[in-house]
């Protein structure tokens, strides 16, 4: 068995094959180890891919909803601004109807009975 060995490495044919099936068997491994990093590769970029697109979405979202809480501020500070004014026009129309009654203002009793009866 051993002379078999010898006579096919002594061959430059037998020698030639035996490389080129090495070779071709060392690429089909290095093939396969590849394929399984670049399908590795390939999702790790397509993840990256779509955490930037969700980055992105919640950023203009994020930006719209500022937009309209700006907005909102804005029109409830005119809302109390003008409800401030409104009391402060209430006020001063008591005030002067208060001072058009006089500090010895007496409600006669039969007004009191006839507001209650009513």
């Amino acid at each position: 068995m051993l002379t078999l060995v010898e006579l096919a490495l002594k061959s430059r044919t037998v020698v030639a094959v035996i490389s080129v099936a090495a070779v071709l068997g060392g690429l089909l491994v290095w093939h396969k180890v590849d394929k399984s990093s670049a399908v590795r590769r390939a999702v790790v970029e397509y993840v990256a891919k779509v955490e930037l697109t969700s980055a992105r979405v919640q950023m203009e979202e994020l930006k719209r909803r500022k937009l309209v809480a700006e907005r909102v501020s804005r029109q409830f500070r005119t809302l109390i601004e003008q409800a401030n004014a409104d009391a402060e026009a209430a006020t001063k129309e008591l005030e002067k109807y208060a001072s058009t009654v006089g500090a010895d203002c007496v409600v006669q009793p039969d007004l009191i009975e006839r507001l209650r009866n009513r």
